[in-house]
């Protein structure tokens, strides 16, 4: 079984933050379905069957009932580490409701070297990376309103901790949409994502205290 207690995880090439006291059932719902849609979605790409990741990744998660409207693209305003700029981006069009969950997740997972070690493995092939933030706020019983923020880039040399590192990033491309998450009308995905990503999931997510 997967740690649902944390109020953050690293999922695969993801980092997921929860805002105030939301059901296990809710964090579990989120953690999977994100990691359904990075596997599907990273299949796609290797196989050459999709050129555009985040629109097959948006896509997959509409397959499976999110509902994710078309992302607004961000332009870089800062030279700040990665890190900071994704706080900045997201304070800045989400404000600090959305901002600050993912901020000390992000401090949690600096510290973490497991959970870094894997965040680093599912984003990063070479110079060549891609990963999504997503803080969560409860928005009613049934519903979760995030902040899915998306990120491509070629970085000058392979770096560890790119995330933390002075800024190195040759290419880039972000782009971040606000969505509502309805657990009551995912229900009927549930199980057919579980099934899908049950063994994958032991192994790709971590939990992080905040």
């Amino acid at each position: 079984m997967i740690d649902t207690t944390a109020q953050a995880a690293v999922v695969g090439g993801s980092l997921i933050a929860f805002a105030g006291d939301l059901p296990e059932s809710h964090r579990e719902d989120i953690y999977l379905s994100t990691l359904y849609a990075q596997r599907a979605t990273r299949a796609a790409v290797a196989d050459g069957l999709e050129g555009d990741w985040f629109e097959y990744y948006r896509n997959t998660l509409k397959f499976i009932g999110w509902d994710v409207p078309r992302p607004e693209g961000l332009l870089l305003t800062s030279t700040d580490s990665m890190g900071h700029q994704v706080i900045q981006q997201i304070s800045r069009r989400l404000g600090e409701a959305f901002s600050s969950p993912i901020s000390r997740a992000m401090a949690a997972l600096e510290q973490n070297q497991a959970a870094l070690d894997l965040f680093e493995s599912s984003s990063l092939t070479q110079q060549t990376g891609v990963f999504q933030m997503i803080p969560c706020i409860a928005n009613g019983p049934n519903k979760i309103d995030l902040g899915l923020y998306h990120r491509q880039f070629r970085l000058y040399r392979s770096a560890p901790q790119f995330l933390f590192a002075q800024e190195q990033v040759r290419e880039s491309r972000e782009q971040m949409a606000l969505l509502t998450f309805n657990t009551l009308y995912y229900a009927q995905f549930r199980e057919k994502v579980k099934k899908a990503v049950l063994e994958q999931s032991l192994t790709s997510i971590r939990g992080l205290s905040i």
